[in-house]
């Protein structure tokens, strides 16, 4: 969680989110895009750390404001403490979320939101809403809040892809 950041597999953060001690309840999970930095930008560990420096020293953050970053190679890393509400949509909205970050610019002729960062995207997604038994639709994407001007996750991430993929992937998990 807090730093040292680590980086995870889909495998280590499924594990991670069996095993951790939770102490508060997730109604939902939010996905934002970090805009910047970029996929071109994306330098591993030194950009989750510059990320939380800008979220403390620049924003008044306690912590970084994500519970977990996914980069574009599909690394999960950790972030904030997951017993603690992020600094997410804001609006007193963030009481009970799971909130992650994917790392890249996804408005229209910059990022794709493809391959392995998607297919985390979408593990994070499926796993946090199983672990707290919530439907695939307890997903709110940034740009949804009405008090915000944002594009996030990004104008070329379409959110009802990102529910039939996650809807996808907890019936391959859940054949029954």
């Amino acid at each position: 969680m807090p730093a040292p950041y680590r980086s995870l597999t889909i495998a280590a953060f499924a594990a991670e989110v069996a095993n951790f001690a939770w102490t508060r309840r997730v109604w939902r999970v939010d996905m934002h895009h970090t805009w910047v930095p970029a996929h071109a930008d994306y330098a591993g560990l030194a950009s989750i750390e510059g990320m939380a420096t800008y979220h403390v020293r620049d924003r008044g953050f306690d912590d970084i404001a994500q519970h977990v970053s996914i980069a574009p190679d599909g690394a999960i890393w950790t972030g904030r403490d997951w017993n603690k509400d992020p600094a997410s949509v804001g609006y007193r909205m963030n009481r009970g979320v799971f909130m992650f970050e994917a790392i890249g610019n996804f408005d229209i002729g910059f990022d794709r939101l493809a391959g392995a960062q998607r297919d985390s995207v979408c593990a994070v997604i499926d796993i946090v809403q199983r672990r707290f038994r919530l439907p695939v639709q307890a997903l709110l994407f940034h740009r949804e809040v009405p008090q915000t001007e944002k594009t996030c996750p990004g104008t070329s991430v379409d959110k009802d892809d990102i529910l039939r993929r996650v809807t996808a992937r907890r019936r391959a998990a859940d054949p029954a």
